[in-house]
């Protein structure tokens, strides 16, 4: 029998590292299963299957770049391969960059018309992007194709329930518990339902399904304690007693973990209340409304930040550099978490040839949004500022996988081939940022200075 498009005969040493792998895999040991993977892949170069499998340890262990870099390897070698392309894009839509998961997917769809997951995958961006008729569309097409699937139907059940079709989610979510009545999202997806619909005779032994099959899920206690707490009408005075003490006993573990959420605190406080606990009530309500105080600070503060930010881009276009400082500094004083204003800090002392202080901005902005292809590039132009060139061409090259479209940042990548004179790597950069943009004259100019052809003006 012949092997598989994209697989190789494995080598004993090879097949050696891949049962390591796995078995760290199995642990959750991603960087250990990384490393294994990596010297099979070293033996069997060819093994796009091996390649896939690499990646999604890469992916688990928070290395997203190398995750595409290798997915991306096993496509060259397996350009169909199905788990390379729904990897790829899940890699592309864990460093935010939807357009290339949408792309992906839409290929992997095309490529592969009778499969239901490149469906569903598009459905759940959708979802996640609370686009809710893509969403629906996309998910219907992946159920049609394959309906024992209750994980996408509990994914299609949650986009009817956004867009306010109760009934069509409903008739979804029946369809899931026949197929599996130990699903704990379906109960708690038709839980949330009746109770919106105040049916809350039907929501709660949903509710108490959902949270003895996930107790350690802080969603499905706090449902529950919102249809307790929630007495029914003319309800006896002991029975009300005897819900929210319930419900406070369902509450009450979450504070080791949501001690400051403010939800989780106005409902306890509220189930402390009915059960008769007083000075509880009043505890938890004073922290309650300390929380809620302190949420509209942190609101308020970003909102500030950003708006300041924005003044300070407009200060920068006017070479007000000192103003667009001091409003930075403000911004960065009012929110420390708001990482564009570190990336602004970093191009402005880059400007002024302060490259240690840009340095300093840059790796803070990084360190809050890793996977930003602007902050990517930032830090690119000053390794190469400072002379570093293999960083810097790894940066940029980083950049690239986030997002391909970044045309620069091939630019850049030329520059540094050429002054390595690395003629046909740099005319390679040059030529991809010249087809991203090919309304940019440097580029067309970088081009022909290399292939001995004249620029069109």
């Amino acid at each position: 029998m012949r092997a598989p498009i994209g697989a190789q005969a494995a080598s004993p040493a090879a097949q050696k590292f891949k049962l390591e792998a796995r078995a760290a895999a199995a642990n959750n040991q991603w960087d250990q299963a990384a490393a294994s993977y990596r010297k099979a892949v070293e033996l069997q170069p060819r093994d796009a299957d091996l390649r896939v499998e690499l990646a999604a340890a890469l992916a688990k262990s928070g290395r997203l770049t190398d995750a595409i870099a290798s997915y991306e390897a096993a496509l060259k070698i397996a350009p169909r391969n199905l788990q390379a392309e729904l990897g790829l894009a899940g890699a592309y839509r864990a460093v935010h960059n939807y357009d290339e998961t949408r792309r992906t997917l839409d290929r992997a769809h095309r490529e592969h018309p009778n499969k239901a997951a490149p469906l569903a995958a598009l459905g759940d961006l959708e979802l996640e992007l609370q686009t809710y008729d893509a969403a629906i569309g996309h998910l219907k097409a992946a159920v049609a194709l394959d309906p024992s699937d209750t994980k996408t139907r509990n994914f299609l059940a949650a986009a009817y329930k956004a867009k306010g079709d109760q009934e069509n989610a409903l008739a979804q979510l029946a369809k899931v518990l026949v197929r599996d009545p130990e699903n704990a999202l379906a109960y708690f997806l038709r839980a949330q339902i009746y109770s919106a619909r105040n049916e809350d005779v039907r929501a709660l032994p949903d509710a108490e399904k959902a949270l003895a099959l996930q107790p350690q899920n802080p969603s499905a206690r706090i449902i529950l304690a919102k249809i307790l707490v929630r007495a029914p009408e003319n309800a006896p005075a002991a029975e009300i007693i005897t819900r929210c003490a319930r419900a406070v006993a369902v509450l009450e573990p979450l504070l080791a973990t949501k001690s400051s959420d403010s939800e989780t605190l106005f409902l306890l406080s509220r189930a402390y209340r009915c059960a008769a606990q007083e000075g509880k009530a009043e505890k938890t309500l004073a922290a309650f409304e300390a929380a809620s105080q302190n949420d509209r600070s942190t609101k308020q503060q970003q909102l500030e930040a950003k708006h300041l930010v924005d003044q300070a881009e407009e200060r920068a276009m006017k070479n007000d550099f000192p103003g667009a400082l001091d409003l930075l500094e403000q911004a960065i004083a009012k929110d420390p978490t708001f990482s564009p204003a570190y990336s602004l800090l970093a191009k402005l002392n880059y400007s002024a040839g302060n490259i240690a202080k840009a340095s300093e901005a840059i790796s803070q902005a990084l360190a809050l949004t890793p996977y930003m292809p602007d902050f990517l590039y930032v830090q690119g132009k000053i390794f190469e500022k400072e002379g570093k060139l293999d960083e810097a061409l790894a940066v940029f090259q980083r950049t690239t996988l986030v997002n391909p479209k970044e045309s620069d940042a091939y630019f850049e990548m030329g520059v540094i081939y050429q002054q390595r004179n690395d003629r046909a790597r740099a005319l390679a950069a040059y030529k991809k940022a010249a087809e991203l943009s090919p309304d940019d004259a440097d580029y067309r100019r970088a081009v022909a200075a290399l292939s001995g052809a004249p620029a069109r003006p």
